[in-house]
Protein backbone atom coordinates (compact mmCIF):
# COMPACT_ATOMS: atom_id res chain seq x y z
CA UNK A 1 0.00 0.00 0.00
CA UNK A 2 1.26 3.32 -0.91
CA UNK A 3 1.23 6.16 1.49
CA UNK A 4 0.52 9.62 0.40
CA UNK A 5 1.94 12.38 2.44
CA UNK A 6 -0.52 15.10 3.06
CA UNK A 7 0.89 18.30 4.34
CA UNK A 8 -1.21 20.72 6.23
CA UNK A 9 -0.54 24.04 7.80
CA UNK A 10 0.61 27.40 6.65
CA UNK A 11 3.70 26.25 4.77
CA UNK A 12 1.66 23.67 2.86
CA UNK A 13 -0.89 26.31 1.90
CA UNK A 14 1.87 28.68 0.70
CA UNK A 15 3.52 25.93 -1.35
CA UNK A 16 0.20 25.03 -2.97
CA UNK A 17 -0.43 28.64 -3.87
CA UNK A 18 3.07 29.03 -5.33
CA UNK A 19 2.66 25.88 -7.45
CA UNK A 20 -0.53 27.31 -8.90
CA UNK A 21 1.23 30.51 -9.99
CA UNK A 22 2.65 30.80 -13.47
CA UNK A 23 6.44 31.30 -13.79
CA UNK A 24 5.86 34.97 -14.67
CA UNK A 25 3.73 35.49 -11.55
CA UNK A 26 6.36 33.77 -9.40
CA UNK A 27 9.03 36.15 -10.71
CA UNK A 28 6.75 39.10 -9.98
CA UNK A 29 6.09 37.78 -6.47
CA UNK A 30 9.83 37.31 -5.82
CA UNK A 31 10.43 40.84 -7.12
CA UNK A 32 7.68 42.22 -4.88
CA UNK A 33 9.05 40.39 -1.83
CA UNK A 34 12.58 41.66 -2.57
CA UNK A 35 11.29 45.25 -3.02
CA UNK A 36 9.35 45.06 0.24
CA UNK A 37 12.37 43.58 2.02
CA UNK A 38 14.61 46.33 0.63
CA UNK A 39 12.05 48.99 1.67
CA UNK A 40 11.82 47.48 5.15
CA UNK A 41 15.64 47.35 5.53
CA UNK A 42 15.97 50.90 4.16
CA UNK A 43 13.26 52.23 6.50
CA UNK A 44 14.82 50.44 9.45
CA UNK A 45 18.26 51.84 8.55
CA UNK A 46 16.79 55.36 8.19
CA UNK A 47 15.11 55.08 11.58
CA UNK A 48 18.27 53.78 13.29
CA UNK A 49 20.39 56.43 11.58
CA UNK A 50 18.01 59.15 12.86
CA UNK A 51 18.16 57.71 16.37
CA UNK A 52 21.96 57.52 16.26
CA UNK A 53 22.19 61.12 15.01
CA UNK A 54 19.86 62.23 17.79
CA UNK A 55 21.92 60.40 20.42
CA UNK A 56 25.15 61.82 18.95
CA UNK A 57 23.65 65.30 19.15
CA UNK A 58 22.69 64.71 22.78
CA UNK A 59 26.23 63.51 23.54
CA UNK A 60 27.73 66.61 21.86
CA UNK A 61 25.37 68.86 23.84
CA UNK A 62 26.24 67.05 27.07
CA UNK A 63 29.98 67.40 26.36
CA UNK A 64 29.51 71.09 25.63
CA UNK A 65 27.53 71.55 28.85
CA UNK A 66 30.20 69.64 30.77
CA UNK A 67 32.92 71.88 29.35
CA UNK A 68 30.93 74.94 30.42
CA UNK A 69 30.44 73.47 33.89
CA UNK A 70 34.18 72.80 34.18
CA UNK A 71 34.94 76.35 33.08
CA UNK A 72 32.44 77.78 35.58
CA UNK A 73 33.87 75.56 38.31
CA UNK A 74 37.38 76.81 37.55
CA UNK A 75 36.20 80.43 37.61
CA UNK A 76 34.31 79.80 40.84
CA UNK A 77 37.40 78.33 42.48
CA UNK A 78 39.52 81.27 41.31
CA UNK A 79 36.99 83.80 42.58
CA UNK A 80 36.62 81.95 45.86
CA UNK A 81 40.39 81.98 46.36
CA UNK A 82 40.49 85.67 45.46
CA UNK A 83 37.65 86.40 47.87
CA UNK A 84 39.38 84.45 50.66
CA UNK A 85 42.61 86.39 50.03
CA UNK A 86 40.73 89.70 50.21
CA UNK A 87 38.88 88.61 53.32
CA UNK A 88 42.20 87.63 54.94
CA UNK A 89 43.57 91.04 53.97
CA UNK A 90 40.57 92.75 55.57
CA UNK A 91 40.92 90.50 58.63
CA UNK A 92 44.57 91.47 58.89
CA UNK A 93 43.66 95.17 59.18
CA UNK A 94 40.53 94.72 61.31
CA UNK A 95 42.42 95.18 64.58
CA UNK A 96 43.40 98.75 63.66
CA UNK A 97 40.69 101.39 63.38
CA UNK A 98 40.71 103.80 60.46
CA UNK A 99 41.24 106.75 62.82
CA UNK A 100 44.32 105.22 64.42
CA UNK A 101 45.70 104.25 60.98
CA UNK A 102 45.34 107.84 59.72
CA UNK A 103 46.81 109.23 62.94
CA UNK A 104 49.73 106.83 62.60
CA UNK A 105 50.44 108.03 59.06
CA UNK A 106 50.11 111.66 60.15
CA UNK A 107 52.57 111.02 62.99
CA UNK A 108 54.98 109.26 60.64
CA UNK A 109 55.06 112.27 58.28
CA UNK A 110 55.10 114.88 61.04
CA UNK A 111 51.69 116.41 60.40
CA UNK A 112 49.78 115.09 63.41
CA UNK A 113 49.47 118.64 64.78
CA UNK A 114 47.66 119.72 61.60
CA UNK A 115 45.20 116.80 61.66
CA UNK A 116 41.92 118.36 62.78
CA UNK A 117 39.32 115.62 62.35
CA UNK A 118 38.67 112.07 61.24
CA UNK A 119 34.89 111.61 61.11
CA UNK A 120 32.88 108.63 59.95
CA UNK A 121 30.18 109.79 57.50
CA UNK A 122 28.36 106.69 56.30
CA UNK A 123 28.36 102.92 56.65
CA UNK A 124 27.00 100.94 53.71
CA UNK A 125 26.70 97.15 53.87
CA UNK A 126 28.00 95.54 50.66
CA UNK A 127 27.17 91.96 51.62
CA UNK A 128 26.62 89.88 54.72
CA UNK A 129 30.42 89.79 55.12
CA UNK A 130 31.67 93.21 54.06
CA UNK A 131 30.78 96.88 54.58
CA UNK A 132 31.98 100.17 53.09
CA UNK A 133 32.59 103.09 55.42
CA UNK A 134 33.13 106.68 54.33
CA UNK A 135 35.33 109.00 56.40
CA UNK A 136 36.09 112.70 56.19
CA UNK A 137 39.65 113.69 57.09
CA UNK A 138 40.56 117.33 57.62
CA UNK A 139 44.08 118.76 57.78
CA UNK A 140 44.77 122.48 58.23
CA UNK A 141 47.85 124.56 57.32
CA UNK A 142 50.05 121.63 56.32
CA UNK A 143 53.38 122.22 54.56
CA UNK A 144 53.29 121.00 50.98
CA UNK A 145 56.04 118.35 51.00
CA UNK A 146 54.86 116.32 54.07
CA UNK A 147 51.27 116.53 52.83
CA UNK A 148 52.18 114.95 49.48
CA UNK A 149 54.13 112.21 51.24
CA UNK A 150 51.16 111.60 53.55
CA UNK A 151 48.77 111.34 50.59
CA UNK A 152 51.08 108.98 48.72
CA UNK A 153 51.37 106.72 51.79
CA UNK A 154 47.60 106.87 52.26
CA UNK A 155 46.99 105.62 48.72
CA UNK A 156 49.76 103.00 48.55
CA UNK A 157 49.43 101.47 52.02
CA UNK A 158 47.97 97.96 52.22
CA UNK A 159 45.13 99.26 54.40
CA UNK A 160 41.87 98.74 52.45
CA UNK A 161 41.12 102.43 51.87
CA UNK A 162 41.03 104.71 48.87
CA UNK A 163 40.60 108.44 48.41
CA UNK A 164 37.27 109.24 46.80
CA UNK A 165 37.65 113.02 46.77
CA UNK A 166 40.19 115.56 47.86
CA UNK A 167 39.72 119.32 48.26
CA UNK A 168 42.83 121.46 48.53
CA UNK A 169 43.00 125.07 49.60
CA UNK A 170 46.33 126.85 49.28
CA UNK A 171 47.37 129.59 51.74
CA UNK A 172 50.63 131.52 52.02
CA UNK A 173 52.41 132.63 55.16
CA UNK A 174 55.70 134.50 54.78
CA UNK A 175 56.08 133.25 51.20
CA UNK A 176 55.72 129.66 52.35
CA UNK A 177 52.94 127.56 50.86
CA UNK A 178 50.56 125.76 53.23
CA UNK A 179 47.56 123.66 52.34
CA UNK A 180 44.24 122.86 53.88
CA UNK A 181 43.02 119.44 52.84
CA UNK A 182 39.65 117.75 53.13
CA UNK A 183 39.58 114.07 52.09
CA UNK A 184 36.75 111.62 51.70
CA UNK A 185 38.01 108.08 52.19
CA UNK A 186 36.22 104.86 51.37
CA UNK A 187 37.25 102.02 53.67
CA UNK A 188 36.28 98.37 53.26
CA UNK A 189 35.97 96.28 56.39
CA UNK A 190 34.37 93.09 57.60
CA UNK A 191 30.91 93.31 59.15
CA UNK A 192 31.24 93.33 62.91
CA UNK A 193 34.82 94.62 62.68
CA UNK A 194 36.08 98.18 63.25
Amino acid sequence: MATIQVRTGLTATIEQQLEMLSPRDRKLLVGLVLCLSAAFVGGYWYLLNGLLDDKASQVRDAKSALAIVHQLDTEYRQHTAQFEAQRDRLQEHSAKSTSSWIEGLATEYGIIEQLRAVNELTVEPLSDVMKRETFRVELKRVPQEPLYRFLYALETDSYPASVESATFKVTYKKKEKFMDLTLELAVLSLVGEG
